[in-house]
């Protein structure tokens, strides 16, 4: 499965747009042997402690059960209420603490700054440079997850610093046409002009729909505003110059940024930029499809193409007011799903015809936090709810122990990453298809001491789980344009149309194989109009007479050769089979002999057995006439036998005087 997950984004296609029509001639680059370079690494796992609020300082919920031992440690404490102190047999002796350690720990105090220069940004660059990262929360219910995640208008979280960071670095690098598009799950599809018209009208409607929000004041979270992602408000002045990643642009190298954004609801997957159906509660469900090679995606989700951050995180904020959110006990604003927010960036070198170099991935996962019902006292909906999230969390679990005891022992256990939609669809992420990432928010409140210490056990075991990074290795592009043709060199295939959308992939689905079997004709359409123009150009070669005898002798020499080697293999395949039939002839004869001796020896130990039986009864016999004889002599006698031996007596003496006769 490891094999499946590996990045293959160092493979190329080019790609041409016309004024009137997409050309038909880009090609996949022939793929070198060692395409990735390969290095493992623990996976990153932080700790942030959320601050106490008023109501929870007033109420007595602090009793010091959390204390930081900085940088990487974490003490916790029972506090007198848990059910640990309850479950102790000595409530006299005072509880000891457990230790965990992480990557890091940020404490109450920590800025969203801090958190995003320690944990994410770094991931950032990496996608930037071409790789692939997730980054997902973690944690209980109320514990600061969606803080984290998106933060309030006074202080950003890691998804919109995340697209300040990225559109900081590629400011004026930005590919601003819609002609290539991801497709599936490392691939894009090149659109012709009508594609990109329905591309470019649904991103206007989009964001119409998000200024008629505006406009209404419908809010469901108090997010990050425009003048966060301008770096002029909140992250200061001079954010843009701080957050910049440097980066080495190739010439001509521009980059084409792709959002989507979708939840899991009750194990459906939706899409949460879709509109929703009149008078429907919820939107259609997608399917979480695997193409050949294991990599999971979301079929029919939309990806939406933006220029600028404020562009991007318009499109958070509508996906977030399409997102299911509920009131708890716990929770005012609880989410009710697991949100996950894709950032693709496909690396275009802006030549004629445009040329892709890879595709990279940021993927955010905003986690439902793990609840019981005892304390949110759920009922109804909110109950199925809660029981789907806890269950997601706890194969999650399942996920990490498995892998993490497949890394300790040779003795391999089933990792079972199908057995959620989550996992199944985060799974290449554990599985070498990049780096990853896991910001575990606890809360140090005494009341929630038993969910704060199974999160931390599960933290614990998540730290020491090793992943395995696969890195591209830059290919050196093309001298000219002219190789860009068809290339049966590749080794692959590549289906183009200059009517439908050119779809350039590296795997094919299992559900898509019909669709490319109808696009193999346009295949074998485009390779006869190959031949003929490279048929045409060799007409204008000149070769001379003799190198053409030359290599006319050296192929019916060769054909000679290869008829003598068929020969020889045929003969030879006859020996084979001849060889073969006769060992198992002798082995059929040996077995019958081998058979029929045992029948024999059966029969004579069948006949000994019965011989020793009926001398055994001709013994028996002699000695019970012998015994009759005497009897009967003594019965004539004495004359008939005495009453008082009993019938017993009298059948032994007619069984004697019957074996006599």
């Amino acid at each position: 499965m490891t094999d499946s997950c590996l990045n293959k984004s160092d493979q190329r296609s080019h790609i041409e747009d016309g004024n009137s029509e997409l050309s038909s001639d880009f090609s996949i680059l022939p793929e070198p042997q060692h395409s990735c370079m390969k290095g493992k690494e623990h996976l990153q796992v932080y700790l942030r402690i959320r601050p106490f609020s008023s109501a929870e300082s007033s109420g007595g919920e602090s009793q010091d059960c959390v204390t930081m031992e900085p940088p990487d440690t974490v003490l916790l404490k029972p506090p007198s209420l848990s059910l640990l102190a309850r479950l102790s047999s000595d409530q006299s002796l005072p509880q000891t603490g457990q230790r965990f350690q992480f990557s890091k720990v940020y404490g109450p105090e920590t800025t969203q700054n801090e958190l995003f220069e320690g944990t994410v940004k770094d991931l950032v660059k990496d996608v930037l440079e071409g790789g692939n990262s997730l980054v997902f929360t973690y944690g209980v219910t109320n514990s600061g997850k969606t803080f984290t995640f998106l933060g309030p208008d006074c202080e950003a979280g890691i998804l919109p610093r995340s697209l300040h960071v990225i559109f900081s670095s590629i400011h004026d690098h930005v590919f601003q046409g819609l002609g290539v598009k991801p497709h599936r799950c490392r691939e894009f599809t090149v659109l012709n002009r009508e594609q990109q018209a329905e591309e470019a009208l649904f991103k206007k409607n989009l964001l119409k729909q998000f200024k008629e929000n505006e406009k209404s004041n419908i809010s469901l979270l108090n997010m990050t505003n425009q003048t966060l992602l301008e770096g002029s408000t909140v992250m200061g002045t001079d954010a843009a110059a701080e957050d910049e990643i440097s980066l080495k642009f190739k010439p001509n190298t521009k980059f084409s940024v792709w959002v989507s954004f979708c939840e899991i609801y009750n194990e459906n997957i939706h899409d949460l930029l879709e509109v929703a159906p009149s008078g429907a509660p919820r939107r259609a469900a997608l399917r979480l499809s695997q193409d050949v090679k294991g990599n999971a995606f979301v079929k029919d989700l939309h990806w939406v193409q933006v220029n600028s951050a404020e562009e991007a995180y318009k499109v958070v904020k509508l996906g977030r007011r399409n997102q299911s959110f509920s009131s708890t006990r716990l929770n005012q604003l609880s989410s009710r799903s697991h949100s996950i927010f894709s950032i693709r960036i496909l690396s275009v070198e802006e030549i004629e015809p445009p040329r892709v170099h890879s595709i990279s991935e940021l993927c955010l996962c905003d986690l439902a936090g793990s609840e019981r019902c005892a304390k949110t006292q759920n009922k109804g909906e909110r109950l199925k709810e809660a029981g789907n999230i806890n269950t997601s969390l706890l194969i999650l679990g399942k996920c990490i122990k498995a892998l993490r005891h497949n890394q300790q022992t040779k003795l391999l256990q089933h990792v079972p990453f199908r057995e959620s939609k989550l996992t199944h669809y985060l799974q290449g992420f554990f599985c070498g298809r990049g780096r990853a990432c896991m910001i575990v928010n606890i809360n140090q409140c005494a009341s929630m001491y038993d969910e704060t210490l199974n999160v931390l056990k599960f933290s614990a075991v998540a730290q020491k789980v090793v992943v395995l990074i696969s890195r591209p290795i830059p290919i050196i592009p093309q001298a000219s344009c002219s190789d860009s043709s068809f290339s049966r060199t590749s080794g692959r295939k590549t289906v183009t149309s200059s009517s439908s959308s050119s779809l350039t992939g590296w795997e094919t689905s299992l559900e898509d194989v019909q669709e490319d079997e109808e696009e193999a004709s346009l295949m074998e359409d485009t390779m006869e109009q190959t031949d003929d123009r490279e048929s045409d150009e060799s007409d204008e070669i000149i070769v001379s007479k003799r190198v053409h005898e030359r290599q006319v002798a050296l192929l019916k020499e060769l054909q000679l050769h290869l008829k003598k080697e068929r020969a020889e293999n045929l003969l030879l395949e006859t020996q084979v089979r001849e060889e073969v039939s006769r060992e198992f002839s002798e082995l059929f004869s040996n077995m019958r002999r081998d058979y029929e001796e045992r029948l024999v020896r059966e029969k004579e130990i069948l006949e000994e057995r019965a011989e020793r039986r009926l001398e055994i009864f001709k013994n028996l016999t002699k000695k019970m006439s012998s015994a009759g004889s005497s009897s009967d002599s003594q019965t004539m006698c004495e004359g008939t036998p005495n009453n008082a031996t009993g019938p017993a007596t009298n059948s032994i003496w007619w069984h004697l005087k019957s074996y006599r006769t």
